[in-house]
């Protein structure tokens, strides 16, 4: 993920946030900083970058290394759905979506062997939900002050995050 500029990036990173609560992922990060590029922006902790232990079955990895998937394809999907809406006072166009899509379907092979049919539906529903969402007027006010903060402060941990998640009403 490439930014524009500092807005651009702030409006990404609440758009994770949101979507780390919404994926009920927020054991799974540390913090946020709005001075790293991309997912980097999130802290992960050393779970999420899970990729296998001879110990567990192969099984379980997989649905592992498929779960922190899905929550990274949300988390992407959040955050250009919510620059797009919220930023650009736009919505995202066939041609993005799909450009879009084809970056998760790629992703979903290289670490799950998922073919696109197979991903498809997991990211039409992730991203239908996702743009109901960041719809709501509430959720959008509440994500204008979130950016507020994040210009402010710059990087939060995740019981900041979730203390302004809880004030905002949006936990």
């Amino acid at each position: 993920m490439r930014y524009r500029n500092e807005d651009d990036k702030c409006y990404g990173v609440a758009g994770m946030t949101i979507g780390l609560s919404i994926f009920d992922a927020s054991d799974l990060y540390t913090g946020v900083t709005l001075d790293a590029d991309g997912l980097d922006c999130i802290q992960f902790t050393p779970e999420f970058f899970f990729s296998g232990n001879p110990r567990i079955n192969a099984k379980q990895s997989w649905q592992c290394i498929y779960s922190h998937y899905q929550i990274s394809m949300g988390l992407i999907i959040a955050d250009t759905v919510c620059r797009k809406m919220l930023l650009d006072h736009g919505t995202i166009d066939r041609k993005s979506k799909k450009a879009l899509l084809d970056a998760m379907a790629e992703e979903g092979k290289e670490l799950c062997q998922l073919e696109r049919d197979e991903v498809e539906p997991i990211f039409d529903k992730y991203f239908s939900h996702l743009v109901k969402v960041f719809s709501n007027a509430d959720i959008r006010k509440a994500i204008d002050e979130m950016v507020a903060l994040l210009k402010e402060h710059r990087s939060f941990s995740r019981s900041e995050i979730n203390d302004i998640l809880h004030q905002l009403s949006i936990l």
